[in-house]
């Protein structure tokens, strides 16, 4: 959860604010509030957040609550579900907040130490009082909390992210999961020292850069629990793999490799240039087939059940490991040395100018981990995203994955919300994940970062999910956290933009109707949409 992005708004004309949606799925916007425009507010921003069902509130981390702004705000800001402000709960001083979790009338939040290589925090309140009920001392660089299905424990995602590796390891620190008893504040940590780098590597794992042990490359992200409690899935997002935990013996029990996707196969396509059109201008939507290797590095996750399975959705971002002091991991393919063998290959499939012309992949930002033979040049072309969503077994294996579909959605209905600025990294960029049950359906909220959108899946056949709607408000720029909940039988969700500093919640609810629906035919106003890139 890095705020490196910066974006103008969308014009007010474009955005679905009242009117409930027509077709298969039913929405209608409640509210936005504007956190920077409220001068109580502690958190100046909104990134990620949580419902209180006992109080009926939503609980919002801002962007601004970090380590690198000492004499800024940093708290988190609590509203009622009508959208009024309440209070604000400062924290400046503490650390740098990063994520809060509510159940059974108790928030926990994730407090990165002011130098990030320590030991963070945890802090539980009483969500009633508010008052501070322990610290909990937990693993370095805390990124992202989860309560288990029963509210008995919390799940902390220690992604232990390196702040300088010019220092070695003084630089550097472990990633691990942290499991807190919400009763006694106990905690317990799984690590990945056992684990054998040798072994991880011939599995597909990535470990790369300055300091390669499992303990201190891997970097857990996000966290989703199984529907029973007992065991839970991690998302390693730069290794571009997920860790499988034991909870009641805090055991990190495997570490999947979730592959490569292969872009030259037809429904695998990308858009992999921002400068495509006539006269180097953009080219929105020009997905095409391409010789490229996609990590999916996922980001965001979520769990959910059918017939008894267990089963998790991954957002499937693309971040590549941060350029910190020591290591850079991100080339364009026309600023790369390709290896002769590859060479030949891409300019057989793609003509000579491959990597001159920008209509082709001279603009493609991909890793120089494509060094598959540590002699300088790349051997693969390995771009950092699926620019999908994935569902995943319990075991990690791939059940399914959306191929290019998110991309060919927004070209084909909502071409306004292509941002071709994005188009050479990582497109749409789906951020988060979240799973929301209402009557039979099952329903998946994907964040689309770049696009300024929620995505709305139905996984109620997990083979063949279908696609019912696009959520998105004008003025609403990054969306980072999703949260599903319902109320008085009602369905909502809340939306964290990070760019913004807005938080959104939405009514919803599906509409039964016959058969799968597949593209949703939505006119949509023409919108200007200008976006900086970072």
């Amino acid at each position: 959860m890095k705020l490196t992005r910066v974006a103008a708004g969308i014009a007010a004309c474009c955005a679905f604010t009242s009117a409930q949606a027509a077709g298969p799925f039913n929405f209608a916007h409640e509210w936005t509030f504007t956190h920077t425009a409220n001068a109580l507010s502690q958190a100046q921003g909104s990134e990620i957040l949580s419902f209180d069902a006992m109080n009926r509130q939503l609980w919002i981390v801002g962007t601004d609550a970090n380590v690198d702004d000492p004499v800024g705000r940093s708290g988190i800001d609590v509203l009622n579900l009508d959208g009024s402000f309440v209070t604000s709960l400062d924290l400046q001083g503490v650390g740098g907040v990063n994520s809060v979790t509510i159940a059974n009338g108790r928030a926990a939040v994730a407090i990165t130490a002011p130098v990030k290589t320590n030991p963070g925090l945890v802090q539980f309140y009483d969500t009633t009082s508010r008052n501070l009920l322990a610290n909990v001392t937990v693993g370095a660089n805390p990124d992202a909390v989860t309560f288990t299905p029963d509210g008995s424990r919390v799940l902390v995602a220690n992604e232990g992210e390196p702040r300088d590796f010019t220092l070695g390891l003084a630089g550097d620190a472990e990633g691990s999961v942290s499991i807190i008893d919400a009763a006694t504040f106990a905690v317990s940590t799984a690590g990945f020292s056992s684990f054998d780098a040798a072994a991880l590597k011939a599995a597909g794992v990535r470990l790369f850069g300055p300091n390669q042990t499992p303990a201190l490359n891997l970097e857990p992200e996000y966290i989703a629990v199984s529907a029973d409690g007992t065991t839970a899935m991690a998302t390693l997002q730069e290794n571009n793999a997920v860790a499988i935990i034991d909870i009641a013996t805090a055991t990190v029990t495997g570490i999947k490799a979730l592959g490569l996707k292969d872009h030259s196969l037809p429904g695998n396509g990308i858009d992999a240039s921002d400068r495509d059109g006539a006269g180097n201008a953009a080219l929105n939507g020009n997905i095409q087939q391409w010789n490229v290797k996609g990590m999916v590095l996922p980001d965001g996750i979520a769990g959910f059940t059918q017939n008894g399975e267990q089963f998790y959705v991954t957002a499937n971002e693309g971040d590549a490991r941060e350029d910190w002091p020591g290591f850079a991991e991100e080339v364009r393919v026309g600023n790369a040395t390709i290896d002769p063998l590859l060479d030949a290959a891409l300019t057989a499939a793609h003509g000579a100018d491959y990597r001159t012309n920008n209509d082709k992949l001279s603009r493609l930002n991909v890793s120089l981990t494509g060094d598959t033979d540590n002699d300088g040049d790349l051997d693969q072309l390995l771009a950092f995203g699926g620019r999908s969503f994935s569902i995943l077994d319990a075991s990690g294996n791939l059940v399914f994955d959306s191929g290019d579909s998110l991309e060919q959605i927004i070209k084909a209905d909502f071409p306004a919300l292509w941002d071709d600025g994005r188009s050479d990294n990582k497109g749409p960029e789906p951020e988060s994940a979240v799973i929301g049950t209402l009557g039979d359906k099952t329903l998946l909220f994907l964040g689309l970062e770049r696009s300024n959108a929620v995505m709305v899946w139905d996984l109620s056949d997990r083979a063949r999910p279908s696609f019912l709607e696009m959520l998105f408000t004008a003025g609403d720029v990054g969306p980072e956290g999703l949260s599903f909940f319902t109320d008085g039988g009602k369905g909502y969700l809340a939306v964290a933009s990070e760019v913004s500093g807005t938080t959104t919640l939405y009514s919803v609810q599906p509409v039964p109707v016959p058969g799968a629906v597949w593209l949703l035919g939505s006119a949509i106003a023409a919108l200007g949409l200008r976006r900086r890139r970072a």
